[in-house]
């Protein structure tokens, strides 16, 4: 069999309901060239006979069985295995245009430097139902902007990245039980570029129930950890990484003893009270970032507003609504 260009890594954990959908808009793509590594990460519903069928069906998807494990651990194990010189992300409850492939490979053959290339994407709701408009923004300088300042982020599962350049940072770090592809961007843009096509080539599905709402906080805290790490990498030319996998997932016990634990408060101070609009928490995290000698003025600032038990100041916040009803889900302006 002739080595594919592209590698789809897909992890997958009770996706019964809308698994095949997400299969089928792969196998609808313009650009043949590609193969299908599914992980199968602990489901409990009839997701792995979905996933066997379209082993049985189709001599391009590979498929892996385990015990739960995690995102960032399984989708290294399928990038372990990968042929192709592209990755791209997709998750089992959402689907692509059948372009997709076709336009990323393009753009990243013409630019040896990028990365990575995400889309646009439209988000659509449990029945997929589309809701709106995903606001990427567009540019490299843009792109690595917004991810400095957790304005935005690409969509995850529209994601094509250079399995070379990966490699290169070290690929998705494994301690990070959310927020590992902000991480992982975090890296890449120090070496490389990252960018988005303009076209909403993926559905991005979003519902109350899903990782993006329910596990948030988590999200914005180890967010908040990948931010610590980008600055501390241009302080000391190297991060806390090894001591944030000591701590198991305990992230008050790592920012405790964290050298840039003032920072890191400040961090989930901001982002809980753009995020989450929870003045309470946020005045906890700011004022825990003032004993520890983090006086910048944004954090003292954001301390005084938030001991007003005010929301956020500033323009669109981080968070999704419950109902999804927003499309400015991940967007924030300061």
């Amino acid at each position: 069999m002739e080595r594919p260009t592209v590698s789809v890594v897909m992890v997958v954990r009770n996706a019964e309901a809308t698994l095949e959908e997400s299969l089928a808009s792969l196998f609808a793509q313009t650009f043949s060239s590609f193969e299908v590594i599914i992980v199968d990460d602990g489901s409990t519903d009839r997701t792995g006979d979905i996933v066997r069928q379209a082993v049985a069906k189709n001599p391009c998807v590979n498929a892996f069985y385990q015990d739960k494990r995690g995102l960032a651990g399984s989708l290294n194990r399928a990038i372990s295995v990968a042929q192709g010189r592209f990755l791209a992300r997709q998750d089992g409850d959402d689907w692509s245009m059948p372009e997709r492939f076709e336009q990323q490979v393009r753009r990243l053959e013409a630019d040896e430097n990028l990365a990575a290339v995400g889309t646009a994407a439209i988000v659509i709701d449990e029945r997929g139902k589309p809701i709106g408009r995903f606001p990427t923004v567009h540019g490299v300088a843009a792109v690595r902007d917004g991810l400095r300042a957790l304005r935005t982020t690409p969509v995850h599962g529209s994601m094509m990245l250079r399995k070379d350049h990966l490699a290169a940072v070290g690929a998705y770090r494994e301690a990070f039980q959310a927020s590992q592809d902000f991480d992982l961007w975090l890296r890449l843009t120090e070496r490389f570029a990252i960018d988005n096509l303009e076209q909403p080539l993926y559905h991005w599905r979003i519902t109350p129930g899903s990782a993006y709402v329910s596990r948030r906080h988590l999200q914005l805290q180890y967010g908040g950890v990948a931010l610590a790490f980008a600055h501390e990498r241009w302080r000391h030319g190297i991060d806390s990484y090894s001591a944030l996998e000591r701590c198991a997932g305990d992230l008050l016990a790592f920012a405790a003893q964290y050298r840039l634990r003032g920072r890191l408060y400040g961090f989930w101070g901001d982002l809980v009270l753009r995020g989450l609009n929870e003045p309470k928490t946020a005045r906890r995290y700011l004022g825990q970032a003032i004993r520890s000698g983090h006086f910048h003025p944004r954090t003292i600032g954001l301390f005084a507003w938030s001991l007003l038990g005010l929301r956020w100041p500033g323009g669109k916040p981080l968070a999704v609504p419950v109902d999804c009803s927003a499309t400015e889900t991940r967007q924030s302006t300061d």
